[in-house]
């Protein structure tokens, strides 16, 4: 049997197809937006540094606190321009044009992603069904549109593969990597993936020759990323996100061995993280099929090992491969759906391949079914997460949290302090001086963790607060460990929504807004000491 991977393209490839999918992605991600409103959480927290940005109060979660709040550089400095003027709902004007470029961004990956898999002869077929598949992928279409910087990611990832896949050139490499530090500090992880899967099963000649091919793109877009590494450096006295810092030391260097070393083991008989990556966010709330777990497992799998085929397309089998090995990252970080969407676009990539080998191998009518079957449920899958994330908008979001935080500004003092874990809308919307945990915007909460104040309650009774706002697992956790709490952080206020959420008869994934249905918030006595 021929190798599929050596047809060159023919002239019944429709040159179109991939302008015209790279359009569609562009307008579900527009679609998705309207119609369900959503946006994120942690847009929010980076957010506020952007308009203070914008305002003149420098790029920071507080004026006058230098701390890097943020992760992302362009996520925080785009809206920043976008909110310039400020006015009346600055945060969905800003929001509504960072969606606007993101959707641009995402299509323009499709774009280039399946023009290149064409061009190299990968079945039409197998391509744009893929590309279909990828455009209604539920997680990537909603964290382009919510105030991540998704979207500019998964752009990265797709300019370095095709980059890699096309003979690592100098400046593509280089744009590609550059690109994705600028999205994120991990941006380089990517790459490396990319980089190290292109050595083993893309790079031609000596080894000395592939490794200065990869060096020099590298030092390229060190020198294009260093300006933000020196201005970071300068401003906050580290170049390092606080961000980073807060989050640290959750996961020992033995767990971290340990989750490396069973990883491939795992992603084959056990249980790993990239196990979710084809899932809704946030599956282990509950509210969805099993089978939808099983079938989730199977393609990531298959993408993460189609690479062992050796008859692969080769750019396929280089975006498998990556995966595969990014498969060593995902084991050891939070399992936080927003890290997902770069990886999924090389899971996409792959199936391509899989997808042009069983064209070229299977009953043609039987690939048709199956391909047909994998569009369908992806597009099945993006309108339950439609209707779930305009639900968790409307009702946890807009008439929830927001309302917390314009609660707390009405009724507390300038000078107040709110402990809380979700700290974008309740921070944004109170404007007051926040004390997250685990502190991504408050250097006191990190430092308190550091000094052995590790729960909750030991950094609130450590920091004294003049608010906390508790869900009721949190609230139990905090007065389960230090009774003497609940006399001093007495009830002031409880938000809940439980009857909003119940009252909707259809709602896929209802725990993920049980979860913040209830906030109590409880204010510090007057006969408590004060901090």
């Amino acid at each position: 049997m021929d190798d599929p991977a050596a047809r060159p393209a023919t002239e019944s490839t429709p040159s179109r197809a991939p302008l015209r999918l790279g359009v569609a992605a562009a307008a579900v991600c527009v679609a998705f937006a309207a119609f369900t409103g959503h946006m994120w959480e942690d847009y929010l927290i980076t957010f506020r540094a952007s308009l203070n940005l914008a305002t003149g109060n420098g790029l920071v979660f507080q004026p006058g606190e230098r701390v890097h709040s943020f992760t992302s550089p362009l996520g925080t400095l785009l809206p920043a321009l976008f909110a310039i003027g400020g006015g009346e709902n600055v945060e969905l004007r800003a929001l509504w044009l960072l969606r606007l470029a993101s959707a641009a961004a995402f299509g323009t990956a499709v774009w280039l992603a399946m023009r290149s898999l064409l061009r190299t002869g990968v079945a039409p077929v197998a391509a744009i069904a893929a590309g279909v598949a990828w455009l209604l992928d539920a997680k990537t279409v909603d964290f382009s549109i919510n105030g991540m910087e998704t979207a500019l990611l998964v752009l990265g990832v797709v300019l370095s593969w095709r980059a890699f896949a096309e003979g690592a050139k100098l400046w593509p490499c280089a744009l590609g990597c550059a690109l994705l530090e600028w999205t994120r500090p991990d941006g380089c992880v990517y790459f490396a993936a990319l980089a190290l899967a292109w050595l083993l099963v893309g790079a031609r000649g000596p080894w000395s020759a592939r490794l200065v091919a990869i060096a020099k793109p590298i030092a390229v877009a060190i020198a294009l990323y260093l300006p933000w590494f020196v201005f970071a450096w300068a401003y906050y006295g580290s170049p390092v996100p606080h961000t980073i810092l807060a989050k640290s030391g959750s996961i020992s260097a033995g767990e971290i061995a340990t989750s490396m070393a069973l990883y491939p083991w795992r992603l084959l008989v056990g249980a790993t993280t990239l196990h979710d990556l084809f899932m809704p966010a946030y599956p282990f709330f509950g509210g969805w099929p099993a089978a939808l777990a099983w079938i989730a497992r199977g393609l990531v799998t298959v993408a993460a090992l189609a690479w062992l085929w050796p008859r692969q397309a080769a750019g396929a089998r280089l975006a498998s491969l990556a995966l595969f090995l990014g498969g060593f990252y995902v084991a050891i970080i939070p399992a936080f759906p927003w890290y997902y969407p770069g990886w999924l676009a090389l899971g996409w990539i792959a199936w391509a391949g899989v997808l042009h080998v069983a064209w070229a191998n299977l009953p043609r009518p039987t690939v048709r079914i199956g391909a047909a079957l994998l569009v369908a449920l992806q597009a099945v899958l993006l309108a339950c997460v439609a209707w779930q994330m305009r639900a968790q908008q409307t009702i946890i979001e807009d008439n929830h949290r927001r309302e917390i935080g314009r609660w707390l500004r009405a009724q507390a003092a300038p000078g107040d302090r709110v402990f809380i874990e979700p700290l974008g809308y309740s921070g944004y919307y109170s404007g007051l001086k926040m004390l997250d945990f685990p502190g991504l915007a408050s250097p006191e909460v990190v430092a308190a963790r550091r000094a052995g104040h590790r729960s909750m309650a030991q950094v609130i009774a450590k920091l004294r607060p003049e608010w906390v706002v508790l869900r009721p697992i949190e609230a139990e956790t905090v007065f389960g460990e230090k009774p003497e709490l609940r006399a001093a952080y007495p009830l002031a206020r409880t938000f809940n929504t439980r009857t909003a959420i119940d009252a909707r008869t259809i709602l896929p994934g209802r725990n993920y807004l049980n979860f913040d249905a209830i906030y109590h918030v409880h204010r510090r006595a007057a006969a408590a000491p004060a901090p």
